[in-house]
């Protein structure tokens, strides 16, 4: 009952605040237009003022030192009184200042006035004259003024003229207050009319966007499936308080937004929401409730291995669309419990998912867990620092190979650490933990030390791969540059960047590949086949080649798509003349299919696992 009384009192709020903008506004309105209609009547006062003077004619006033004939000021006086009416103008007239008395020499009269016997007659005295009227006598331009004289409360125009003779006098006119108001009156009715229609127009307009804007806001418009709101509303008002939900995390949503547009973005999380709901169960429901997240609500009751599956039902190394090729990364948190703290719960989840190495996480698990995965984290941690105290960071190198001549290109350096009792950890052991503990610059400066040690005096070529935060790194980028500056032989080094990070890290990495390349090495990028085009024109093919990821070439026996996304890389790597690697190949079969769809560099397991020293290598051929 309280949210619906704070619902109705912001429905209100916002009801009031619209009416008082609108009565301001109508105020405004009203306002403006009470200017216009004085702004009329006072041009209508001067028009007809001004008038007056060519009524009597240039010569008239001339002969006010003499006597002027009745019948000539009745004619003047007849004359007047017609344009005072048709100008709806009360009195016309004309005064001079004799003696510092004012006196009328014409004067338009009304029917009233013919039947009173007040017909203002020549010369007659003007005995209301006010400070202001005589100030007109000496004024050079039209001067107004409301005042209250027999003829009553009205508004007067004083013109000051110069007759040929050197006299002053003035030219006037008088509209009564009353007709003013009367004016303004109606224009107050008419506004007020208006405002009533607006008020009526706006009320059913209001009523039929309330109503529309409350269906609507409940879906995402892109998709047609429902929103964060329709999800909170659907929490708060089940009957069950425990539930269970999946927030999912679509990775690379905003680069494809960023590089193909939100349409293609829109594209592909309505496809991937499509999908979760032919996946889902009937009573589970899927909200989109963000522009990269979606969210899988079920009850309680539903196995945790059930919702596992349905969001491991999309399989990442498979180009999600393949117009233009897309792959996209999932991570998800899941929280079971009260529906209250369910959102907050799985965010959590999410939150680890994303900073952690697995895809899903279980929120209850996660906390079971929290406590071993802190203790392995220290043991991890203290690894490393010991390892790299030692000199126990070692670098170990995988060929990479030309298929037709069987000839290795170069050696792929990556990172392994020797623990104190032996035991060789692989990058994807430490990986993590090197994150959290910034030490991503103390490794990257060790494998580039070494190997630039190892590989000085040799023909050797040789590759490292550098993430965004090495390269962002004043100290690492101006060892490199200082090494690359030394190096006898620098087009034997080839430096391999992440695709993921370029758009991130545009000026640290364009500025980098610049630098590397002027010192002579080579570039290469290393992709996942999301938006490599892409980046590649970003970077206006700055980059001497691509590299790409195992993780698309474990997909090659099992999707068709796979071959057409290769096959498409080749013959954009040909049109562009880079050189293209593949990485993981793993069997016989893999590199058969690879050398069908034109590709001759590859690196993998079948043509040689990484070892601490480079050995001459002959592939064996079949």
């Amino acid at each position: 009952m309280l949210k619906g009384n704070l619902k109705l009192t912001r429905l209100a709020l916002g009801t009031v605040f619209f009416l008082v903008s609108l009565i301001i506004y109508s105020y405004y309105t009203y306002t403006a237009i009470n200017n216009d209609v004085i702004r009329s009547i006072d041009n209508r006062l001067l028009n007809a003022a001004t008038s007056v003077k060519y009524i009597l004619g240039n010569d008239y006033h001339d002969k006010v030192a003499q006597e002027i004939s009745f019948s000539s000021y009745q004619n003047k006086a007849d004359q007047l009184s017609a344009l005072a009416n048709d100008l709806n103008i009360d009195y016309l007239y004309s005064m001079v200042l004799i003696d510092e008395n004012v006196y009328f020499t014409a004067s338009s009269y009304t029917q009233d006035d013919q039947n009173n016997g007040k017909v203002t007659q020549f010369l007659d005295l003007y005995p209301e004259a006010t400070p202001i009227t005589m100030a007109a006598f000496l004024s050079t331009a039209p001067i107004f003024e409301t005042s209250t004289a027999h003829r009553g409360h009205s508004k007067t125009v004083y013109i000051p003229h110069l007759a040929k003779n050197g006299r002053t006098y003035i030219t006037a006119a008088d509209i009564s207050v009353d007709k003013i108001s009367n004016a303004l009156k109606t224009d107050l009715y008419q506004s007020m009319f208006h405002f009533c229609c607006v008020i009526i127009i706006l009320l059913i307009v209001y009523t039929l966007y309330y109503s529309g804007v409350r269906r609507s806001l409940m879906s995402d418009h892109a998709s047609g499936f429902e929103n964060h709101i329709a999800l909170e509303k659907r929490l708060k008002k089940s009957n069950e308080h425990h539930l269970q939900i999946a927030i999912i995390l679509v990775n690379e949503i905003d680069n494809i937004s960023r590089f193909f547009g939100t349409k293609t973005a829109d594209e592909v999380m309505k496809k991937l929401l499509t999908h979760f709901k032919q996946q889902a169960r009937l009573h589970a429901r899927i909200y989109r409730i963000a522009t990269n997240k979606l969210a899988i609500l079920t009850d309680k009751e539903t196995p945790f291995d059930e919702l596992y599956s349905i969001i491991q039902s999309h399989n990442k190394n498979t180009p999600f669309i393949t117009d233009p090729f897309i792959y996209i990364t999932l991570n998800a948190g899941v929280a079971r419990g009260n529906k209250s703290l369910l959102l907050k719960n799985a965010h959590i989840a999410l939150l680890q998912s994303k900073q952690g190495d697995q895809s899903i996480v279980n929120y209850c698990e996660a906390i079971n867990d929290a406590k071993s995965l802190y203790l392995y984290n220290v043991e991890i941690a203290k690894e490393i620092r010991e390892a790299f105290d030692a000199h126990r960071v070692v670098p170990y190198f995988q060929p990479v190979i030309n298929t037709h001549t069987d000839e290795v290109i170069r050696y792929d350096c990556s990172p392994r650490i020797v623990t104190s009792q032996g035991e060789i950890l692989t990058p994807d052991t430490f990986a993590n933990a090197l994150n959290r503990l910034r030490m991503n610059g103390m490794l990257t400066h060790a494998l580039f030390t070494q190997c630039v040690s190892r590989f000085r005096k040799s023909a050797i070529c040789w590759e490292l791969t550098l993430c965004a935060e090495n390269i962002a790194d004043p100290t690492i980028y101006d060892h490199i540059a200082y090494e690359l500056h030394r190096y006898p032989n620098p087009e034997n080094i080839t430096i391999s960047i992440l695709e993921s990070q370029v758009i991130s890290h545009y000026y640290e990495i364009k500025s980098f590949i610049a630098m590397v390349k002027s010192k002579g090495a080579k570039v290469v990028m290393h992709c996942w086949g999301n938006e490599f085009i892409n980046t590649l024109n970003t970077l206006k093919v700055e980059v001497d080649g691509i590299k790409l990821d195992g993780a698309i070439t474990k997909q090659l026996l099992n999707d068709a798509n796979t071959s057409l996304f290769i096959s498409y890389i080749t013959d954009i790597a040909q049109q562009l003349e880079l050189e293209l690697v593949v990485e993981a190949v793993e069997s016989d079969t893999v590199a058969e299919l690879l050398s069908q769809l034109n590709v001759t560099l590859m690196q993998g397991s079948f043509l040689g696992k990484p070892t601490p020293h480079v050995t001459d290598f002959k592939k064996a051929m079949n």
